[in-house]
């Protein structure tokens, strides 16, 4: 299993929503011809307003893996977060007697929730539940679990401009598509028998069935998809009179991230930490 930059502290993801995206001027730092020159990016813009830490998860080794041990929520939850599910009203155990059972643990996490009420584009009312990885060894993922539960985490406590990530969101969904317009099979000739966008022979005749290599029609989009190795440019508190289409205005903090990430505008797009570690240099924008 892959552990993307354990050894640093905080947590390691933030979640937003995908506004749209536009045109960025900055000078090129990358080790390219044009390197020193003025060049013109597509980034993407994603909100990113506070989100609220909702619960302490603690995780137990086992021979099947990482068990739950102990879960301690906070009795100040939002009150749209009902919308999405049963609130706890008690926990087993309290966080000093968690910390009191730190050297049976092996891992330390946060959930977390949205706030629908500062996210006016998207139009929701429920909440998105979400986990958040901790960096560091066990005291200090507790210690840093301690001391935001209860709180607002914002995105400039977890990121800061220049940093790579990966971006996880559900791709556009495209729908039940065929083989022309899902995987690129070239079109029959213009007298063909049946049709022009058939494939073509499916396998031979031997084996007595179809390879998961063939193309065939099916659901094209609307997956679940990580880009990886993308840079925030930049990162604000509000974007100013910009209206993106089928968005509307940006009013919280928001990021602007180099290139393009999955899905239409609306979605639902994790960042998290870049699984390899990669030196965090500002970059300078010129023109928005």
């Amino acid at each position: 299993m892959r552990e993307w930059g354990s050894a640093e502290k905080g947590a390691k993801g933030f979640l937003g929503y995908k506004a749209g995206m536009l045109s960025v001027s900055m000078i090129d730092d990358r080790e390219t011809p044009t390197k020193g020159q003025e060049i013109v990016r597509a980034c993407t813009v994603l909100e990113v307003p506070p989100v609220f830490i909702y619960s302490i998860v603690a995780f137990k080794s086992t021979p099947y893996g990482l068990k739950t041990f102990a879960e301690i929520p906070v009795q100040n939850s939002p009150k749209e977060l009902k919308r999405r599910m049963t609130v706890s009203k008690k926990a087993r155990l309290t966080v000093e007697q968690l910390g009191q059972q730190l050297a049976d643990m092996t891992e330390i996490r946060l959930t977390a929730c949205t706030q629908p009420k500062k996210i006016k584009g998207v139009g929701k009312k429920e909440p998105d539940f979400f986990e958040l990885g901790v960096g560091g060894d066990v005291p200090a993922q507790f210690e840093y679990a301690k001391g935001v539960l209860g709180k607002e985490l914002r995105f400039s406590d977890v990121f800061r401009e220049g940093e790579f990530v990966d971006a996880v969101a559900v791709t556009k969904g495209k729908g039940w598509q065929g083989v022309v317009k899902r995987y690129g099979v070239s079109l029959n000739i213009r007298k063909a028998t049946k049709s022009r966008r058939h494939g073509g022979s499916i396998g031979p005749e031997r084996q007595g069935k179809v390879m998961y290599t063939t193309p065939r029609a099916g659901q094209m989009g609307f997956h679940r998809r990580t880009d990886e190795h993308k840079r925030l440019l930049k990162h604000g508190a509000d974007l100013g009179t910009k209206e993106f289409k089928r968005y509307g205005f940006v009013k919280n903090d928001y990021v602007i991230v180099d290139g393009s990430v999955p899905g239409p505008a609306k979605r639902v797009v994790m960042l998290h930490k870049h699984l390899a570690r990669t030196p965090v240099k500002k970059v300078e924008v010129k023109v928005i």
